[in-house]
């Protein structure tokens, strides 16, 4: 029986969307006879027993991700009259505090590992990491050093170098990301054009792109149907990332609709869970939808999935820049377990982006592409009116996917290419 240990940010019970990858390769891991300990900051729970052998966490995660953004704040009067004048002030200053905080968590992170390691010696076979953040990296970089014999894979569920950074941060990643594919042994990315902008035309021996994907055990939560109602209900959840991920033409459809009389302003809702209904706000207020949203709050992961179930359509948005191409949310793949229609915003300039490949390629729903917004917008708004008559007439919305599609993204298939690497 091969040891593995799973370095995470994230792991179950985290409801955050970076916790599914590692806990799902864990899950499948045990159950297929390997002996999986785990290394997280976050807590764990009793029921993380269930996902790995041991499970290691070393820091409140309560503790963290206090730093509240100063430009996303409401003010009055004084304070809002300096902070439009100096609003540039206040973004270079949150930068920087970002930065320091990120840097000390990351150094946090690395250090409780080295303690870890020397009150738990194991003779792992192999050692995943997983990135972000910067701090499984840096624990990467130290095991691998440290016990060469021990194989390392090196998983980027996200590059390093993104346009949220700036160029001096996006420096110093871009180092540590270089450095952790020159030592890994293995190179994972969950999409090309993730192992295009981490490898470029190096490391083709031992790079593989192994996608997100969706489990079926999370098929449980499929008894909470679409409500029997005259509303049709689209459900969005999850962060924004500032306009990256962009509803706007999704809002603005559905008000064009309401205006030429042909929706009813009543009968169509969008539900939101997540951190970031504010931006959900501004977004729909430039078309005056915002009295069709609903927010749910932040949600536990198995509430996501019952609210997504009980929708009857799914939005997915993200985005394909020159900078920052194949962008690929794990979102779209818990979408395809749910088996929902999906209507699809890609903000950027770069055209026909791996998602809308997928979606089209599935048929999975509609794709809304900013670099073709004319004639795709057409069609989001009439694939939105088809939906909505639909529901009005008591009819079930078609959902009739490409299975062998579906099939690339099944967990079943994708640890058993994770194992692959593992016994090779």
């Amino acid at each position: 029986m091969k040891k593995v240990l799973i370095v995470s940010d994230f792991f179950f019970p985290s409801a955050s969307i970076g916790a599914v990858r590692p806990s799902k390769i864990a899950k499948r891991l045990t159950t297929d006879g390997y002996c999986v300990d785990v290394f997280t900051r976050y807590p764990i729970g009793e029921k993380s027993a269930e996902y790995c052998n041991k499970a290691f966490s070393f820091q409140n995660g309560s503790a963290l991700n206090t730093m509240k953004n100063e430009t996303a704040r409401e003010k009055t009067g004084t304070k809002k009259l300096l902070f439009e004048k100096f609003n540039f002030i206040y973004k270079i200053l949150f930068k920087v505090k970002q930065t320091i905080e990120v840097n000390r968590n990351s150094k946090k992170m690395l250090e409780a590992f080295k303690d870890f390691v020397a009150k738990n010696p194991q003779d792992y076979d192999a050692i995943f990491t997983t990135f972000g953040p910067v701090g499984s990296l840096l624990c990467g970089m130290y095991y691998k050093k440290k016990f060469p014999q021990v194989k390392w894979i090196c998983d980027f569920r996200d590059p390093a170098v993104v346009s949220q950074c700036g160029p001096i941060r996006n420096f110093s990643r871009r180092r540590k990301e270089q450095k952790s594919c020159k030592l890994a042994d293995e190179i994972v990315t969950v999409s090309n054009g993730y192992m295009q902008r981490i490898c470029g035309d190096k490391y083709k021996e031992k790079r593989h792109m192994i996608p997100n994907g969706y489990d079926r055990a999370d098929m449980e939560y499929s008894c909470e149907q679409s409500e029997a109602s005259d509303t049709l209900s689209l459900a969005y959840v999850g962060i924004f990332h500032g306009f990256m991920r962009d509803l706007r033409p999704v809002f603005r459809a559905i008000k064009e609709l309401i205006d030429e009389g042909l929706v009813d302003k009543d009968k169509i809702r969008i539900d939101y869970a997540g951190s970031d209904y504010k931006m959900l706000l501004e977004q729909a207020k430039e078309t005056s939808m915002q009295d069709i949203t609903v927010t749910h709050g932040v949600l536990a992961r198995e509430d996501c999935l019952k609210l997504q179930f009980g929708s009857d359509l799914l939005i997915l948005a993200t985005w394909n820049t020159e900078k920052e191409c194949g962008v690929f949310p794990g979102k779209l793949l818990e979408y395809m377990l749910i088996g929902k229609p999906i209507v699809t915003t890609v903000t950027g300039d770069v055209p026909d982006s791996e998602v809308a490949q997928v979606v089209r390629e599935g048929k999975l729903g509609i794709v809304y592409e900013e670099t073709n917004s004319s004639a795709d917008f057409a069609k989001l708004k009439e694939y939105i009116l088809t939906q909505y008559n639909l529901k009005m007439s008591g009819n079930a919305l078609p959902f009739t996917p490409e299975k062998t599609v579906l099939e690339r993204y099944n967990y079943d298939t994708i640890i058993k290419r994770i194992e692959a690497l593992i016994e090779g």
